[in-house]
């Protein structure tokens, strides 16, 4: 008898005398308890996908079709927009907080609300758009896309305004300058309020024994030249008609809009979100 056979003939008497049955091609069942902990494994495995099904998306659809239709974005960019949001509100330190009225309408509960607020505002049209104007413009540029008037951008704020900034036609890119110009929102640009904007934007040497007189007398300039009606003031009709005859005249108190380059790269980059 050979080795193989052998070996084979002890494990055959060793289960007999261990009383368990062998017969050929029979099936080795596994232990209760194994079957058991399998079907709760599954049961388990079942539940999570069912809920994984359930969890929303991190650009719930709704919200992106909502800004499609009142923006100038594709579905594509305002998903980039989102998740560019998220990652600079993360770099710039981000968190904010805002009132909200809970269903009674005497109570009001505090919750969470993550947005650019005016410094990490100003830093993102530094960086992402090369605009470093004076505080009294980036306030202005602020307040422009706080439309809930909270002092914070929040998501859909924040990509409705850059449609305006990034792909406004003309007339919306006119309108947005005027209201960034009229600093008292009393829908003229007085005498004085160019007179504020440009000493800010403008240069002083320091030779100069009055430095405020060049700026006066640049005021003067500006207004015989956009001042249609010739009431001192430039209301909107006047500063659409000057700016449609001179394109330049767009951003003539200073800038308040990214270049053709700079919005070219922004949408790119949103193109191309992972």
């Amino acid at each position: 008898m050979d080795v193989v056979t052998q070996k084979a003939m002890t494990k055959k008497s060793n289960l007999k005398s261990a009383g368990t049955k062998v017969s050929r091609g029979s099936k080795q069942w596994p232990p209760v308890k194994t079957v058991t902990s399998k079907r709760k494994q599954s049961s388990e495995q079942n539940r999570t996908t069912k809920s994984m099904s359930k969890v929303k998306p991190i650009v719930p659809p709704n919200f992106v079709e909502n800004l499609f239709k009142q923006t100038r974005f594709s579905k594509k960019e305002i998903v980039g927009l989102c998740k560019l949001f998220k990652k600079l509100v993360a770099i710039y330190g981000a968190e904010s907080t805002s009132s909200v009225a809970a269903m009674s309408s005497v109570v009001l509960i505090t919750i969470p609300t993550q947005g650019f607020d005016r410094l990490m505002f100003r830093e993102f049209l530094q960086i992402e758009f090369g605009i470093a104007t004076e505080e009294i413009l980036t306030d202005r540029i602020f307040c422009f896309f706080d439309q809930r008037n909270d002092g914070v951008i929040h998501e859909d704020e924040w990509i409705t305004g850059l449609s305006v900034l990034l792909k406004g036609t003309q007339d919306e890119r006119i309108k947005y300058t005027f209201t960034i110009y009229d600093l008292n929102n009393d829908g003229f640009i007085t005498k004085e309020e160019i007179f504020s904007l440009l000493r800010n934007c403008l240069v002083k040497h320091p030779q100069d024994e009055d430095p405020d007189e060049g700026v006066r007398e640049l005021v003067d300039i500006v207004l015989r030249k956009m001042d249609c009606d010739k009431d001192s003031k430039l209301s909107f009709e006047d500063f659409s008609t000057s700016v449609n005859k001179q394109s330049l005249l767009l951003e003539a108190f200073g800038q308040c809009l990214p270049s053709r380059e700079m919005s070219e790269i922004f949408v790119n980059s949103i193109n191309n979100m992972q």
